[in-house]
């Protein structure tokens, strides 16, 4: 009995782990986008330049199969796009992202 609580456990402990990667690998590719928005703070087009690089995010998260749901580095992105559509406080909006994306880093 206590093999096989062990084995469960050793199993838990693993998903855990490779769920943590994932977390911190879509970070890691959130802020690599969010810095590409930042530099381009300033672009006239700055709609079109957030849906572009969001497109781009999303579709580099499902070519490697990392998760995207009920995930808080996919609520940050679409929080920002939210903005940006309303066209209120966009550049703001960006620069959020991308200190959000920062801090995660950090911790």
């Amino acid at each position: 009995m206590v093999i096989l609580n062990t084995l469960t456990k050793d199993k838990r402990r693993t998903l855990a782990f490779n769920q943590k990667i994932d977390y911190d690998e879509c970070w890691k590719t959130s802020l690599k986008y969010s810095s590409q928005l930042n530099k381009n703070i300033n672009n006239k087009d700055l709609n079109n330049l957030c849906a572009s690089i969001y497109g781009q995010y999303i579709k580099e998260l499902q070519s490697r199969g990392l998760p995207m749901k009920n995930n808080n580095y996919i609520q940050v992105w679409t929080t920002m796009m939210n903005t940006v559509k309303r066209d209120n406080h966009s550049r703001m909006a960006i620069k959020l992202l991308h200190q959000t994306n920062l801090q995660q880093l950090k911790s």
